[in-house]
């Protein structure tokens, strides 16, 4: 059984929708894939290919990893380890995913599994390579033993699993990649889903960052959890999708501008890809700004997403960054055949 599942570009939202203000974000053509074969001896072999790791779990020992990985969480949640130390390698994540899906439907155990993960989405940058990942596997395992996950009962079981990858439930990114498409969630709800009008969007690479999601997170959530400028983030997603109604490109780019001051105003935008929107400004007339987390320490801030009548290559190519046509998956996560 064979499973996709895309990644996401946050049109505008990106650290607001923690704190209950909506946020647009769309499905892109880049994915993770999961493929699931029997295996006869009683065990789960896991290998992800983007890692080169092979881990074996013997299913009646997966209980115990859920059981172990939860109490992990909850010290994180006391304040007594960070994030980072709830997962001791990256297999878990999905052992875990795993291991709720035989819990809460209560899967056979006659025989092992063989699974296989790889993905296109590029890590720590703004893409929800981990929801992507983790929804690739459930819905591989899930087909595998017939069983039918409608698209909230996937929805949940990917933001419960990757809650330990980030230490927050934020639903954004489990969201898109499950349903695809043009997305607007508000208070953990999905109040829209449509298509991305087609107005010469872009995504620019300016590297992996030197910190994950969850440290960005946390840290802005330590110097502005109790700021008023979330509603600032909201009022741009209003202007934002009556920008869409009227495919009024000026008022776009102006959506955009600020809201890429706002990310600046937070410290989420490092001073390499500051100076790149600015001559993206001044030289193309274009308008930018980093798509997810961004980075609080370091130069590099994962993709930027640009409205822009022309491809900007050779700004890209001064700056050492790769850039690309975005294009949209509608479909979300699904099986293969």
């Amino acid at each position: 059984m064979r499973s996709v599942a895309p990644g996401k570009i946050i049109i505008s939202g990106e650290h607001s929708v923690v704190y209950g203000s909506p946020a647009l974000a769309v499905a892109v053509d880049i994915h993770a894939y999961a493929k699931v074969e029997r295996l006869e001896e009683p065990s789960i072999h896991l290998h992800l290919d983007n890692y080169g790791q092979r881990t074996s779990l013997p299913l009646r020992e997966m209980a115990q990893v859920r059981l172990t990985i939860d109490n992990a969480y909850q010290r994180y949640l006391l304040g007594h380890c960070s994030v980072e130390k709830v997962l001791t390698h990256a297999s878990e994540l999905y052992l875990y995913a795993m291991a709720s899906l035989y819990h809460r439907y209560s899967l056979p155990f006659e025989h092992g599994l063989n699974i296989s993960l790889k993905s296109t989405i590029p890590v720590r940058s703004g893409m929800g390579s981990s929801a992507a990942t983790i929804a690739a596997i459930l819905v591989a395992v899930a087909g595998y033993f017939d069983l039918h996950l409608d698209k909230e009962s996937l929805f949940q079981l990917t933001r419960h699993t990757e809650r330990l990858q980030h230490g927050c439930n934020s639903t954004i990114d489990p969201m898109i990649t499950v349903h695809g498409g043009l997305v607007r969630v508000e208070n953990s709800q999905l109040t829209n889903s449509s298509e991305l009008p087609a107005l010469n969007w872009y995504l620019v690479n300016t590297g992996e960052p030197e910190v994950s999601t969850g440290q960005c997170v946390a840290e802005v959530r330590r110097r502005f959890g109790g700021s008023a400028i979330w509603n600032e983030f909201s009022a741009i997603i209003k202007g934002v999708e009556q920008a869409f109604l009227r495919r009024d490109t000026r008022a776009l780019r102006e959506c955009v501008k600020r809201n890429h001051q706002l990310l600046v105003d937070i410290g989420v935008v490092p001073d390499t890809v500051q100076r790149f929107i600015r001559d993206l400004i001044s030289r193309y007339g274009a308008a930018g700004k980093i798509s997810g987390a961004g980075a609080v320490h370091g130069e590099k801030a994962g993709f930027v997403l640009v409205q822009c009548d022309e491809p900007m290559e050779t700004l890209c190519r001064e700056y050492g960054f790769s850039v690309a046509r975005l294009q949209s998956d509608p479909l979300g996560a699904r099986l293969c055949y």
